[in-house]
């Protein structure tokens, strides 16, 4: 009986010990819809760290180094992601930090992207002042250690096999060209459901890179601080009636590279708290060098949408980039009639389009600008009506033409056509 009795005992012992196993394994264990175990990636290599001056993205000539270094070091890898971390000192309020940490990121982004780095290869990611290196900044010295993007390498993330319903024909995509340099990329079912039985009532998508357009649209014209734009152009979504899709679509359109060498193009959108237009969050949507076009004299605009989130379902995107506001411009109306003042420049195969609204106090027009040529301003009047494109020189004639000079002072004459 006693042998019978520790016999029982060992059996019922080792069926709990099975089951407390099964039961840590399911806790620690993470797993993805098609029941498999995914491991964190794994870091290939120490992260490399890009300092950066006070207040300033621009990666300096030290820092180049090691991204060339950290180039040639990826040029013996066969399979990696590159993580990029922005990070500031606590210098200043959380939004200018937040937005500081974004524009540091994106320069080494696109540093390394012009220096072939796929850009589905890296993850971008901004924290501000919120995850600082060195949490005592009693010197200058521990402060521009917090001044930095971090770039970590890690292995390729292993792809997550999700199951298929079989017959189901909802998970491929098509191609739809739109007109003007633009296709959409949708899903099957969105589009048999939306576009094939009604052409005329499917996904519209419109660009607008007219100056005056841009203009009398009575969307924003600047960024925070009252920066003016460089445009690649605006782009309108509009869906049928009160539909949403099932699925997002990627709309991509071709803009002139121009722009995008001279500014920071990205996508914009409303602050509805400044009026002001700001970064999309949205890590989507985004602009990249268009790969296939080895002239790069276009850039690619990836941008997702599911279902605009104004109610006549219609959503804008603003593709542009900060004009800068090192110069200052400043324009003296002798005629009382003047209610908006514009600088702006055309855009041409060299040059981008440019589009500086003044900022008005009583009579006197304030202009901030970085680099402008073969300038012109545009007038909305007080009553509503706006003047034709007129060009700074015949305002103030100047031996050097191109060039926007400090102070002009607008007369009726000037005004008319």
């Amino acid at each position: 009986m006693k042998k019978i009795f520790y016999l029982v005992l060992v059996f019922g012992l080792n069926i709990v010990t099975s089951q407390l196993l099964a039961q840590a394994t399911k806790k620690t264990a993470k797993k993805t819809d098609a029941n498999e175990v995914v491991a964190p990636p794994k870091e290939l290599a120490p992260a490399v760290q890009i300092y950066f001056d006070n207040n300033k993205f621009e990666i300096k000539k030290e820092e180049a180094k090691k991204l060339s270094v950290l180039l040639d070091r990826l040029k013996s890898m066969k399979e990696y992601r590159l993580v990029l971390t922005g990070h500031t000192d606590s210098t200043g309020n959380d939004d200018y930090n937040m937005e500081l940490s974004r524009n540091r990121v994106d320069e080494v982004f696109d540093f390394l992207s012009e220096n072939d780095i796929e850009d589905d290869f890296m993850e971008k990611k901004y924290f501000g002042r919120a995850k600082p290196r060195e949490k005592n900044e009693s010197d200058v010295n521990l402060k521009a250690r917090n001044r930095r993007v971090e770039i970590t390498i890690i292995e390729k993330p292993k792809p997550i096999i999700k199951p298929v319903v079989k017959g189901d024909t909802c998970v491929r995509d098509t191609t739809v060209p739109m007109g003007m340099g633009i296709s959409v990329t949708m899903n099957k079912c969105d589009y048999i459901r939306m576009c094939k039985s009604n052409p005329g009532k499917c996904v519209s998508v419109r660009k607008t890179s007219d100056i005056m357009e841009i203009i009398k649209s009575g969307h924003p014209l600047s960024l925070k601080g009252n920066e003016g734009l460089i445009w690649a152009g605006l782009m309108e979504f509009k869906f049928p009636g009160d539909t949403c899709l099932i699925k997002p679509f990627t709309a991509t359109v071709k803009v002139d590279y121009e722009a995008y060498k001279r500014a920071k193009i990205r996508l914009l959108v409303k602050d509805e708290k400044t009026g002001k237009l700001k970064s999309s969050s949205d890590r989507e949507k985004k602009v990249s060098l268009d790969k296939s076009d080895k002239k790069k004299e276009n850039i690619k605009i990836g941008v997702t949408v599911k279902c605009p989130t104004s109610k006549d379902k219609e959503g804008t995107i603003f593709v542009a980039g900060g004009a800068g506001k090192g110069k200052t411009c400043i324009i003296k109306d002798r005629t009382n009639q003047i209610d908006r003042m514009f600088i702006v420049q055309e855009g041409t195969v060299d040059l981008p389009l440019v589009i500086i609204e003044a900022e008005k106090k009583e009579n006197i027009f304030t202009a901030k600008y970085s680099k402008l040529t073969d300038a012109q301003f545009i007038f909305q009047l007080n009553d509503g009506t706006y003047s034709s494109m007129l060009p700074t020189s015949s305002v103030k004639p100047t031996k050097v033409k191109t060039e926007l000079r400090k102070k002009y002072k607008i007369k009726t004459k000037h005004l008319k056509d």
